[in-house]
């Protein structure tokens, strides 16, 4: 009889040549070993998935499926119904995991029963491979107000959950290119029981430019219309009310994820529609919109001290 993992690793693959061996290989090398990769290659034209089953080779702990291109969505959704382990985590094949990141989400598992989706802190990689100064902020637990205008768990491979809530959410949106793990976040805490709360260590590095989806900011807009649009209807009287306020920061995020990809033009862009959106923002978040406007006029404009300044 085969044994059954504690944890289980779902990684989506599309077009990943280049990064998908560093991505597994921070899964090889975590403390925690007990431990099955489940490799979903969403119909790579590359030669992502001959490198997917010549690694799975030499390591019995992964496993490969392949399916035509669905979207990473339906892509984590195949690994979740592949997964034998009673807790699923997430790694996009871009992004790595530093070493103590599983053993430490599978401790807070242990430690708070109450738990049904933990994550960690973040650290930013940008196009040019370099790491940003500062790291994503810790959050202790998430509500339904930290979930609407911004994702602070920040991508889908700093989430890790308990298996049975994700059966009890229905997984992803498959019908979500982009905020799905926002939007699966969101109905986690109104939906589950269950608590999603974070640990105070950065334990990942997030891949914010070159191929990284990320990116695709225009995408990311129309996906977000469609999960405020669900957040509504769950949460009617938390959302009507601030909608513009919402829509808003979103606009505000987006130019912060601009800066973060080196794009300070789109960026400014962002910031143009988010004030025109809502006026008010800059009274509700003078620090953060007036940093950002800063930040993308020191990477657009050749002002040194400017630069220094936003150090």
């Amino acid at each position: 009889m085969v044994r059954n993992p504690i944890a289980s690793v779902v990684m989506p693959v599309f077009n990943a040549e280049a990064t998908l061996p560093g991505s597994i290989l921070s899964i090889q090398a975590q403390s925690f070993g007990d431990w099955e990769l489940i490799l979903v290659d969403d119909g790579s034209t590359d030669g992502s998935l001959a490198l997917a089953n010549e690694l799975a080779r030499r390591d019995p702990r992964i496993r490969v499926t392949t399916q035509s291109n669905a979207g990473p969505a339906e892509a984590r959704n195949t690994g979740i119904r592949l997964a034998r382990g009673r807790i699923i985590a997430f790694l996009d094949a871009d992004d790595l995991w530093h070493r103590e990141r599983l053993a430490a989400c599978l401790d807070h598992f242990a430690r708070n029963p109450q738990a049904g989706l933990v994550f960690t802190r973040v650290a930013f990689i940008g196009a040019d491979g370099q790491r940003a100064a500062d790291a994503s902020p810790h959050f202790s637990a998430l509500g339904p107000g930290e979930l609407i205008s911004e994702n602070p768990v920040c991508t889908t491979s700093n989430i890790a959950a308990r298996s049975v809530l994700l059966d009890q959410i229905g997984g992803f949106d498959m019908k979500m290119a982009y905020i799905e793990d926002q939007d699966l976040l969101f109905r986690a805490v109104t939906g589950s029981g269950w608590t999603v709360e974070g640990i105070d260590r950065v334990l990942m590095d997030y891949s914010i430019g070159g191929r990284s989806r990320s990116a695709d900011l225009t995408r990311t807009a129309r996906s977000w219309r469609r999960f405020i649009a669900r957040a509504e209807a769950i949460s009617p009287d938390l959302v009507r009310p601030r909608r513009t306020g919402l829509v808003a920061d979103f606009h505000r995020n987006q130019a912060r994820r601009a800066l973060r990809g080196g794009l300070p033009a789109t960026a400014l862009g962002f910031m143009t529609q988010a004030l025109f959106t809502d006026p008010l923002i800059l009274i509700r978040m003078p620090r953060r919109v007036g940093l950002t406007i800063l930040a993308a006029f020191a990477l657009l404009l050749p002002i040194p001290q400017l630069k220094e300044y936003l150090r």
